[in-house]
């Protein structure tokens, strides 16, 4: 069913009608999420959140912006909220065991696993608007003029902040010097 279908479902009482939303949206949401934040707790409690802020906000949608788009403006508002009112804490991950089965094929999944981890922490070292547009366009796979409503900005901006991101990302990696 369409998203505006079950909204105006929900505004008319039919709180079934949210559920369904919930259901359709949780693991995208949660994986938005997770990709902002890189702790799978805290997104859990991130995605709980922005649902909760979808309740309280969904008489305020007004259909000018896909549903979607709306939602993960919430969940982008929420989880960077979150991240700049903790962000003394400790902000890397610590490096968990491997355990390895097989050799080659433990061999592949770290490399895999360590090529992903370089990745991860130097798009954490972007500028917030360049990660988010690397995350909405590269992970999320939202087209430009979606990434622009979500991000409140031009297509135009985020193109730029999207190739700044690219520039940037290979510069950290390369004085690393890790090269894809």
């Amino acid at each position: 069913m369409e998203d505006t279908s079950l909204v105006e479902r929900y505004r008319n009482g039919d709180s079934g009608a949210i559920e369904e939303l919930v259901v359709k949206y949780q693991k995208q949401v949660y994986a938005f999420v997770y990709r902002i934040i890189n702790d799978p707790e805290e997104a859990k409690d991130l995605t709980q959140k922005t649902f909760l802020k979808l309740f309280n906000a969904i008489g305020s949608f007004r259909n000018e912006a896909s549903f979607k788009t709306w939602l993960y403006r919430i969940a982008i508002n929420t989880s960077l909220s979150h991240f700049r009112q903790n962000r003394h804490r400790a902000g890397e991950s610590e490096l968990q065991e491997t355990i390895i089965g097989s050799e080659a094929g433990a061999l592949s999944l770290v490399i895999e696993k360590e090529r992903t981890d370089y990745l991860k922490k130097a798009l954490e070292e972007l500028p917030e608007r360049q990660r988010l547009a690397v995350i909405l366009r590269a992970y999320e796979g939202l087209s430009c003029k979606e990434t622009a409503e979500v991000m409140g900005c031009s297509e135009g901006t985020v193109k730029a902040h999207y190739h700044a991101a690219v520039k940037g990302l290979k510069h950290i990696l390369k004085e690393r010097g890790y090269d894809f």
